[in-house]
């Protein structure tokens, strides 16, 4: 593995000037498995050990601006650490033989692909090299002097074919906004399938609803918040940081540690409920939908806990008016997950070029007076029931926009109610 010293051990004429570097690359002087960036007799040699760490930070990204092409951004794969390397670099491949197929062009696919992956590389420059981001209970997206949020954008939108995507019902959405201007609160309750999901509301309505992607809130679980390649994409994205009940146990001497932080995060849930005009998107199933062992994919099943929870903070008398609505989100095959669920930080990565769907059902009425509890027992489990209500409502919204997410399907006639979203500004173009 390359030396974060041998990477940023170089000539100040070789940074200031490309043309030398290029000419070394050429001549094979700089290897996929051994970089080193050679001096001029004459110049000085800057060793990175005695930096401070903000100078390694910044000269590691001048030489991601001086490595040229696609082959320079292959050489940059050598900065990170040893157990990601080889996740980073079938990643590289997956996502270029996508942009190949949405662009139909591989000299047009390669630039495209160094020009987001060389902004990647320098957010994770600043975890591998500089002082990593440790978050919150309540994270706040950082947009400067990095955007994360922008960078989420350019590489996820890039991967969206949204001549066939789907929104449905996008006057649900205008709703929603309406809402929080007016200062209430709305909570989404969705299934969750792709570990971009937190990019697609943004992206699918840049166009249709300006900044209402900016507004959402994702309670993001600590595998998100972990995981060395997803963390730059969580610090573009605002978060309430939980720690999942599937993975709670899988270090038991942190349990006590997680759910401490847990109690903190819900403190701060109901302080911004109390201020109001919030929005939190919750996927109550506490991970990501899998598919079943015949090839069908449907939402998991929500945790009752995880509804009751929401359904209790909305509804203090403290907190400002909260609406409940029912997200359901077709994403899967755009980032298809493990088959099933891992242990172990640092799962690889496969992209697709392919729509997405979103579809935003009808207000839910959570009290025990809504039409969920028409015509239970007594003995009915009310947290259970509501659940299952809720669970159904997204399953029945999620019918609707399935087939547009998959990469093998013919061209897909929109559905009553559904539009196309418009590929918005924050993705560039590369024809």
């Amino acid at each position: 593995m390359l030396a974060h010293n041998s990477l940023l051990t170089y000539s100040r004429s070789a940074c200031i000037n490309g043309t030398a570097l290029r000419g070394r690359m050429k001549t094979g002087v700089l290897r996929r498995k051994s970089i080193h960036l050679r001096t001029c007799p004459s110049s000085t040699m800057l060793k990175v050990g005695f930096m401070p760490k903000e100078t390694k930070v910044k000269l590691a990204k001048l030489v991601v601006d001086v490595l040229p092409g696609e082959v320079g951004l292959r050489l940059l794969v050598n900065i990170f650490p040893e157990k990601i390397q080889v996740v980073f670099d079938g990643l590289l491949n997956s996502y270029k033989s996508q942009l190949c197929i949405a662009l139909k062009d591989e000299k047009k696919a390669s630039k495209a692909v160094t020009f987001i992956f060389k902004d990647m590389v320098k957010a994770y420059i600043e975890q591998f090299v500089g002082t990593p981001y440790e978050f919150p209970s309540y994270h706040k997206a950082i947009r400067e002097p990095y955007d994360y949020y922008q960078m989420a954008n350019m590489y996820i939108g890039s991967l969206i074919d949204f001549d066939r995507s789907i929104v449905m019902y996008p006057e649900q959405w205008t709703k929603i906004q309406n809402q929080i201007n007016e200062g209430e609160n709305v909570i989404l309750f969705a299934n969750h399938q792709s570990e971009g999901d937190a990019a697609f509301i943004p992206l699918l309505t840049e166009v249709s609803h300006p900044g209402l992607g900016e507004k959402v809130t994702y309670v993001a679980g600590d595998r998100v918040i972990t995981d060395l390649l997803a963390k730059p994409f969580s610090m573009g994205k605002n978060l309430l940081c939980v720690n999942s009940k599937k993975h709670m146990n899988d270090i038991p001497e942190l349990k006590a540690t997680k759910m401490k932080q847990n109690l903190t995060t819900i403190k701060e849930m109901q302080k911004k409920l109390q201020e109001g005009g919030f929005l939190i998107w919750i996927a109550p199933a506490g991970g990501r939908d899998r598919r079943k062992a015949d090839g069908t994919l449907i939402p998991d099943k929500f945790d009752p806990q995880a509804i009751e929870m929401m359904k209790k903070l909305g509804t203090k008398k403290s907190a400002a008016k909260t609406r409940f609505y029912p997200l359901a989100m077709a994403t899967y095959d755009i980032m298809p997950p493990p088959s099933s669920s891992e242990k172990d930080i640092g799962e690889k990565r496969i992209v697709n070029y392919t729509g997405v769907g979103l579809s935003l059902g009808e207000e839910i009425d959570v009290s025990n007076s809504g039409k969920w509890a028409e015509n239970l027992g007594e003995e009915a489990d009310l947290p259970v029931e509501l659940s299952e209500h809720i669970w159904g409502k997204v399953k029945q919204e999620y019918d609707k926009i399935s087939k547009y997410c998959d990469p093998k399907a013919e061209e897909i006639v929109l559905n009553a109610g559904g539009v196309r979203p418009i590929r918005p500004p924050s993705v560039p173009k590369f024809d």
